[in-house]
């Protein structure tokens, strides 16, 4: 391959890759949230696209927490929800369920662990989003962000 041939076709890489940005999926409620500050999404490896967005989620389901307001918390939920105690899993198939049992699941340690958590300061990895010592663990699913995982042990 000739130089002139290798140029144009580094230079047609570089198009695409900066082409390719902006097909970034958005997340349902979250459109228009941008990071602050350093634009870098430390969410990244756990498949989330949106730094900005992924925060300010998280302090929304904070504030629904805060308020023990039980319905909104239940629509940010992942069904089947997997709820781990006591080296046993189950598994809340709706968000009737996870009404119905809501005590049982979001006990005081759990709910102070979430409340207690910087979102800057989660534990990121490929699974998701961890808080505190994995009292819940949170991600991006298709356009939603979501808790899918509470281990009450």
């Amino acid at each position: 391959m000739n130089r002139m041939t290798c140029v144009m076709l580094v230079m047609g890489i570089m198009l695409m890759a900066q082409s390719t940005t902006g097909l970034v999926p958005q997340v349902s409620g979250y459109d228009g949230y941008v990071r602050k500050g350093n634009s870098s999404n430390r969410y990244e490896v756990s498949g989330i696209t949106n730094a900005g967005a992924f925060e300010a989620f998280f302090g929304k389901l904070q504030e629904a927490v805060k308020k023990n307001d039980k319905t909104e918390v239940a629509k940010h939920m992942r069904y089947p929800l997997r709820v781990n105690k006591d080296g046993k899993s189950s598994f809340i198939k709706d968000e009737q369920q996870f009404l119905e049992e809501y005590d049982r699941i979001m006990t005081d340690k759990v709910k102070e662990a979430f409340l207690q958590q910087k979102v800057t300061d989660t534990f990121v990895n490929d699974q998701g989003v961890m808080v505190g010592n994995g009292e819940m663990w949170l991600g991006q699913f298709s356009n939603r962000f979501v808790v899918f995982a509470v281990n009450v042990e």
